[in-house]
Parts: C-alpha cells; structure tokens; sequence
C-alpha cells in the first residue's frame, strides 16, 4: 500500500467514491459499508477506514459516517487527530461537511456523526447533486495540528457495489427413480449450489455453500416452467449480511408438490419437470488505496469495461441455456442445441450462410456431426 513522502505535508485527505449507491435495496438498518484501508503518515503512518451508513441504525433517515483507527495500527496507542468529513459533488465542490477537533483514538476505535445528512436531500431531492453517475464521493482530512495545515497528502480508492445474476434450468424425468433422490448442482466462482428433490417429488431443499467473501446479499427465486414455457413462481429466500455469515445456507419448499400435483399435464410436458432458478448477488468490490487520482479513474474504467463484458457474457449464457427466443436447432446424432441464429451469423461466417435461406422457414434445424 502506498505510502506518502513528502515532509512538507502536515495532514491526510482520503477521497472514497462508491459506485451504484442506487443498490442499496439490500441494505439493513445499520447495515454499514466500510472504505478500503488507508494509512496517514503525516499522523505517525497510522491506519485507518471509513464506514458509510446509508441507512443509520436508530434513525432510518439519516446517512452516518465513522472515521476507524484500525486495531492493527502502529504509532501509539493514543493518537490526538481532527477531522472533516464532506460529501462532494461531480466538480470536487464540497456539498456537505462537517468538522471535529482534537478527538483521541484509541487502536480500534472510532467517532463521527450518526447524522452526518439526511437520506432524502442526497438520495431524493439533491441525487443528481450528490449521486451523479450514481457515486458518492466521500472525502476525509485528518491532522493534528493546530490550525488545520494547508496541504495535506492525498489518497484515492474506489467501492464498486455490482448485482450479478446466475439462471439455470433443471429439468427431472418423471420415471427417475422415485425411491430415491433426485440431485444436482450449480457452481461457479461465488457460490456452490446443491440441489435435493427429496423421493416422491415432494420437497425441494437448496444448499448453498462456498460463498464468495464479496457477497453481501443473496435471493433465490423457484420456478416451475409449464408446458407453454411460461414460469411460475414456486417461493423466494433472501439472505442478507448476517444470514451470510452462519453459511452453510440451507432452505426447502415444503409445499413444493402441491403446484404441480394440480395439474400434472401442464407441467409434466413429455414426463419431464422443468424448474427454473435465479439467483441474485449483491458483492462489494474495493480498489487499492493509491496517490493518483488519475491512474485510479483509468483502472476504474478498465474494471467497469472487464465488469460489462463479465455482465455480458453471463447474459449470453443464460440466453442459451433457458433456450429463450431460440430460433434455430442444431442436431447431432446424439443431441439438439436450441440456439439463436442472429447470435451464431455474428460469430461465424459459417453459419452466417443460413441467413439467405430464412424467409422460407419458420425454424432452421441444420444437423452436424457429433464432433462439428
């Protein structure tokens, strides 16, 4: 972590921006977000963070803001410091602000205010002001002399909060054995899903595990898909920041059957039950605290281009795996592939040449060798 140099300087100012503040929708009540770590060495090379909470614990109207001396902190054990918190807009311009001298931290301690602002004026009737883009940027300056020093040394970091989406589709055979039961998993790089269609197809349990320590919220939503394709829902379970930490996850829909038992036609199309998950995740991602702004903004950019193309290509996946919209075949010996053909012409020439051929049917179903 970056360190400043210059013996000139007298105090700290750390600038924090969080990005799609509008995610909030998961927050708790004293549901706080914390800034990456920064170190002060005009006050002894001592660490510190922030902790932003837009939704303050006994008043849900009011924004709080903590300054925290971290407990894995050199210098000594008392430190005497003064700080200003502000919130500023798009042009650096300070909003808000507010100042407290001579405060002492402990190691592991911390002060600010509990209403630093109010909710509405930043996220209502001031958001374009405060939120443009849909970041806020925080800024804190810390010094322990007396008058507040002219320069200060400056460090940067970014919070980026992002939604990502995962679907699948889990299609079970009516004439699998009903003695036993029925089993599958989802995994990917933030959770481990197992799924246990208990005998007889009554209940359905969900297991998650192997959390992602980004994640900060989590939803599953059940449906069961009938024979027209349409989805309806079976039940959700949402899982906020403190659900998270007792992982393992388990929940089941006890009342499973039921839906499907009334019409078994409808949504046993071909003796095969087909139920559709999304889940939802909420993680918080930080960038390393640095000097320059500027170096920070282009790798926030380049983190924002990876992030889309990341949000893309899940979207894509889904698009295939769900079949959606699927307008063309593609057949093997052994299998059929739902697919699209607007998304294959712009991919590969080869299978750009179906195009001329479009207008005379409704659904392409060119077929291919097993090893194609």
């Amino acid at each position: 972590m970056p360190t400043t140099t210059d013996g000139e300087a007298k105090g700290c100012t750390f600038q924090w921006k969080i990005e799609n503040l509008c995610h909030r929708w998961w927050e708790k009540k004293g549901e706080g977000i914390e800034s990456p770590v920064f170190i002060a060495d005009a006050l002894g090379k001592t660490k510190w963070t922030l902790w932003l909470y837009p939704m303050e614990e006994e008043n849900e109207n009011n924004i709080a803001i903590y300054l925290q001396r971290e407990e894995d902190c050199s210098g000594p054990d008392i430190i005497e410091a003064s700080y200003q918190f502000a919130f500023l807009g798009k042009d650096g311009s300070i909003l808000k602000e507010k100042t407290t001298w001579r405060k002492k931290f402990s190691k592991d301690d911390n002060w600010g205010f509990a209403a630093f602002e109010g909710r509405e004026r930043v996220f209502v009737t001031e958001r374009e002001a405060f939120l443009p883009e849909d970041t806020l940027t925080v800024q804190c300056t810390l010094w322990i002399t007396n008058p507040k020093p002219d320069k200060s040394n400056h460090l940067f970091a970014t919070t980026v909060i992002k939604v990502k989406r995962r679907y699948f589709v889990w299609r079970i055979d009516k004439r699998s054995n009903r003695e036993s039961d029925v089993r599958s998993k989802f995994r990917d790089y933030l959770i481990r899903c197992n799924l246990f269609l208990l005998k007889n197809l009554d209940q359905l349990c969900i297991h998650l595990s192997g959390l992602d320590d980004s994640i900060r919220y989590i939803s599953c939503n059940v449906s069961i898909i009938d024979s027209e394709e349409r989805r309806e829902n079976c039940g959700i379970q949402k899982y906020f920041v403190d659900d998270l930490r007792k992982a393992p996850l388990q929940f089941i829909l006890a009342n499973f059957s039921k839906k499907w038992k009334e019409n078994k036609g409808r949504y046993f199309p071909n003796d095969v039950l087909s139920l559709d998950f999304e889940f939802v995740l909420l993680t918080i991602e930080h960038s390393d605290c640095r000097e320059n702004s500027v170096k920070l903004e282009n790798e926030v950019f380049g983190n924002a281009k990876s992030q889309n193309t990341a949000v893309l290509t899940d979207d894509l996946y889904s698009l295939y795996n769900d079949g959606m919209f699927s307008d063309m075949e593609l057949r093997t010996s052994t299998k059929t592939f739902h697919v699209h053909q607007n998304i294959l012409s712009a991919r590969s020439c080869v299978s750009s040449m179906f195009q001329s051929d479009r207008e005379e049917v409704d659904t392409l179903n060119p077929d291919f060798d097993d090893d194609s």
